[in-house]
């Protein structure tokens, strides 16, 4: 299960990668995604996508929002 989040967020990053190319594709919202796949797989993938030069803390801070605000929805 967890090679399939893997490939999952590593395909998912590619395409968030090509949308910066593309106009058609949004980017952002895979990104997200991808770090949120890679984040279930492990810990170790989200330091990998920190370190993406251009994106990799904005990535991250938007990580740790959704996981936040995940969790406010999760216990109320």
């Amino acid at each position: 299960m967890k090679k399939l989040l893997k490939l999952i967020g590593i395909f998912f990053l590619i395409i968030g990668t090509i949308g910066i190319f593309l106009p058609l594709l949004p980017t952002v919202p895979f990104y997200i995604l991808s770090a949120i796949l890679l984040a279930k797989v492990s810990k170790r993938e989200i330091v990998k996508l920190k370190r993406i030069p251009f994106a990799g803390k904005a990535i991250y801070n938007q990580i740790k929002k959704s996981v936040r605000y995940a969790k406010r929805w999760t216990t109320r």
